[in-house]
């Protein structure tokens, strides 16, 4: 077990120093880095965007809790999920501002309409995701699916709430803080079979 949970905090390191890395170079080179997140008019966000993201919190969450590995480290306090919480933060405003704002943005600048941006926007998340699997397929299927279903969530976030990625952001960071580090352990563990866990 501990060779398992040295793998998940090499994994975890590694997207924080990633991820986290471009994110201080798109701040450091952006003029305006943190108006674009949408956190001054979080305020300002309808009723109805605030219950779509809790939706796609608990929907995701509750799903992803019936992987054993993820329901015990839920909220279990230790280096991992404390390191897994930081990992939460730095993934929520990356992959948010790559699924989300650049892609959703770009494809509405070229014309595509809320449809076609929500499954391109679920789809490239989803594939993104499909690194999960290492060697298993099975694992690759399941986390290219669910995570598909995120990002289309997520997606209709982002438009319900006239685009405002702060709360895009907050749901992406709640969902990621949860189920880690249990989703990458049960992954290392080769517990993820299609669509469900494996026995």
């Amino acid at each position: 077990m501990q060779s398992i949970n040295n793998q998940t905090l090499k994994i975890i390191s590694t997207i924080i120093l990633v991820q986290g890395g471009i994110l201080l170079f798109w701040f450091f080179t952006s003029e305006n880095f943190f108006s674009s997140l949408g956190f001054s008019t979080l305020t300002n966000v309808s009723f109805w965007a605030w219950c779509s993201a809790a939706l796609v919190v608990v929907l995701y969450v509750w799903g992803a809790a019936s992987i054993s590995t993820v329901s015990e480290h839920m909220f279990k306090f230790n280096k991992l999920k404390y390191l897994a919480l930081i990992g939460a933060l730095v993934s929520g405003f990356f992959e948010e501002l790559v699924f989300r704002k650049l892609l959703m943005d770009y494809l509405y600048e070229q014309g595509f309409g809320n449809f076609i941006q929500v499954i391109v926007s679920g789809l490239a998340f989803g594939l993104a995701h499909l690194v999960w699997g290492g060697k298993a397929l099975s694992a690759a299927v399941n986390a290219t699916f669910y995570t598909f279903f995120l990002g289309a969530g997520l997606a209709l976030v982002y438009i319900i709430s006239d685009r405002n990625l702060a709360l895009c952001i907050v749901a992406h960071t709640i969902v990621t803080g949860l189920i880690e580090p249990g989703l990458i352990k049960s992954a290392l563990l080769n517990k993820l079979g299609y669509f469900k866990e494996r026995t």
